[in-house]
């Protein structure tokens, strides 16, 4: 019988919040597809951060959901989850239509006979592609950015909250 194991790895120890990093041991199944089984936020004991992503590169992470997690918490912890689905999101487009254009690129411009373009001529693609997306890497630095100081401010009220000991109303 095939199944899954999740291994917790500590990673580092950040001022008494643990992070750790979960190593998914696949076993292929008769049909040779994989499966992963993600951990269940209510279950684990911290954020679990997980294997890159094939395309986008990304590690994702799973948030713990504490029990008695107040609104605020739980409005912070979405918060990170959507961010993370934008950059997940991003990055998976992005990367797809690098790695499509670049195949385009190499079937164009590669002599017969050779393997792979040098980097100087590979560089011609490199700064083409960067200078056809440049719009879309700054609409996303902008709303990455905005984005990210909503989290900061919400996480300075949340570890506020918890620090002065405020509770929800």
């Amino acid at each position: 019988m095939n199944s899954i194991v999740m291994v917790p790895i500590r990673v580092k120890n950040i001022k008494r919040h643990k992070v750790w990093s979960y190593l998914l041991l696949r076993q292929l199944n008769t049909n040779d597809s994989k499966c992963v089984q993600i951990p269940n936020p209510k279950k684990i004991s911290s954020d679990m951060v997980g294997p890159p992503d094939p395309v986008s590169n990304l590690r994702r992470v799973i948030f713990k959901q504490p029990t008695n997690e107040t609104k605020m918490e739980k409005t912070y912890r979405e918060m990170r989850t959507e961010v993370q689905e934008f950059n997940q999101k991003f990055w998976t487009h992005h990367n797809t239509r690098f790695f499509q254009e670049r195949e385009d690129y190499l079937k164009k411009n590669l002599p017969e006979g050779q393997q792979n373009l040098s980097a100087d001529e590979m560089s011609v693609f490199y700064k083409a592609f960067l200078d056809k997306n440049w719009k879309a890497h700054i609409s996303y630095n902008i709303e990455w950015y905005k984005k990210n100081f909503k989290l900061l401010r919400l996480g300075l009220h949340v570890r506020l909250r918890k620090l002065l000991k405020i509770k929800d109303q």
